[in-house]
């Protein structure tokens, strides 16, 4: 009945972005240190709406390195951080500051360097199909300047211009321009001479790809573009020249499966076998089971903890690398935006300490473990609600269990041997309990030590 549904990974120059949990942090509300006052700011812990600020900011991020390296993060991707007036910044002002409310220059080197003796890469948001309305070339087009109106897309000498979802405060660039492309090269450059590891790059699919190609070859030489990530939802075809994608599949599979019932635990297999089918290296794909974009995970579990701690599991031993959305990991709700965007606690309450306590330990086995950042990939048995699968590499391997049914079951693999209960109870013989999810494997293997 086993299934091999994904092969192992060559390890290359992309190991150090598998080998650990991707964390994305929305930096006006991670942590905030040495506040300026730039803006008015909401009380920190204050409901979160679409205009107010709590002035997180990079040092801020710095300051929490050690608690992100004790979890196993291995890279931080930041949301936009450029000049911007809105808190999301995805409206750029300047692609060459870094928002005064976020900091300077010398914040942001110090967090990379901070974060590079902690062995954590910091990848940044590229916002690079469209400005905000305040953009100063765009300012300068409004007002008739014929250069800078070449940059975006007016219609004929009107004031009509291209935006991006219709929203008037966001026109697009012209990528058929050479100035568009010389712009964007120069602010990649720019941003890798920090020291930055990669990109991900906001709404990718609606850019011609030949304007893609062109970036690539322009900035072939920078390490930031060893990776570039693609926002991708439904489909992912426009992505095959980048190196990773965001998959939302997962999240959405994995509540189907977990707490939603939607889905049983051949489905989830089949769907997993499907989307990694789509990309020539399935080790790369970035899962995402939560984001600035969507509800809280807990909020798309029901409410209930458990299901949202089986899923953030789950999402460790799947292809791929394990997107990891700031707050997910001490139980954090709140529906879509601005609810998903409040702030993070500076001090945990219990239900959040118990939270993380259950998920830490698994947090930290990717970067010790070369079964799950390159591994095999197989599903030993499905049956019903109830799912075991296998992650091996060379003489490193982990079995998981889990049971996301009602009601104990039955399944025809030996489950004798060291199983760890992570949520729920035990296996008696043969018999799973429900809402269970159970590990072994990984700690006699060699791929982790000296």
């Amino acid at each position: 009945m086993s299934q091999e549904i994904v092969q192992s990974a060559n390890p290359d120059r992309l190991d150090w972005f598998r080998k650990g949990t991707l964390y994305q942090i929305f930096p006006d509300r991670f942590a905030q240190i040495n506040q300026n006052t730039y803006r008015v700011l909401a009380p920190w812990g204050s409901e979160p709406t679409r205009e107010n600020f709590f002035g997180g900011n990079l040092a801020g991020i710095s300051s929490k390195l050690p608690y992100l390296s004790r979890i196993g993060v291995a890279n931080i991707y930041l949301n936009p951080i450029f000049s911007s007036p809105s808190n999301h910044r995805y409206d750029t002002q300047n692609y060459f500051h870094i928002d005064p409310l976020l900091g300077d220059e010398n914040q942001l080197a110090n967090l990379i360097t901070g974060a590079g003796e902690s062995k954590i890469g910091i990848l940044l948001d590229g916002v690079f199909n469209h400005v905000g309305d305040q953009f100063h070339s765009f300012v300068r087009a409004l007002a008739g300047d014929t250069p800078d109106r070449e940059l975006f897309n007016f219609v004929a000498d009107s004031s009509v211009y291209q935006t991006c979802g219709g929203a008037d405060f966001l026109p697009k660039l012209n990528h058929e321009s050479p100035h568009v492309l010389e712009m964007i090269s120069q602010v990649m450059s720019y941003w890798d001479s920090f020291g930055i590891k990669g990109w991900r790059l906001d709404v990718p699919w609606k850019i011609p790809r030949e304007f893609w190609n062109l970036l690539r070859a322009s900035t072939k030489d920078l390490t930031s573009s060893d990776l570039w990530i693609a926002e991708a939802w439904q489909q992912w075809g426009f992505a095959t020249d980048f190196q990773s994608v965001t998959n939302y599949f997962a999240r959405t599979r994995l509540v189907d499966f977990v707490s939603r019932h939607d889905a049983d635990a051949e489905d989830l297999a089949v769907d997993i076998e499907q989307w990694c089918q789509l990309r020539e290296d399935p080790s790369l794909i970035t899962n995402f089971t939560g984001s600035h974009d969507t509800a809280r995970l807990v909020n798309e579990c029901g409410g209930s903890l458990r299901d949202a701690l089986m899923v953030l599991i789950l999402n460790q031993f799947l292809p791929g690398v394990p997107a990891l959305y700031y707050g997910d990991e001490i139980g954090l709700a709140g529906e879509n935006d601005p609810d998903c965007r409040g702030t993070f606690p500076p001090v945990f309450a219990k239900k959040q300490r118990e939270f993380l306590a259950a998920l830490e330990p698994v947090l930290g086995l990717r970067r010790e473990h070369r079964a799950l950042s390159h591994g095999n990939f197989s599903v030993i048995e499905n049956r019903n609600r109830t799912l075991i699968i296998k992650r091996d590499f060379e003489d490193c391997s982990f079995m998981v269990v889990v049971n996301a049914g009602d009601r104990a079951q039955l399944v025809s693999t030996d489950l004798a041997g060291n199983l760890q209960s992570i949520v729920g109870g035990q296996v008696s013989g043969n018999s799973v309990p429900g809402h269970s999810l159970l590990i072994a494997g990984g700690m006699e293997c060699t791929c982790h030590k000296p």
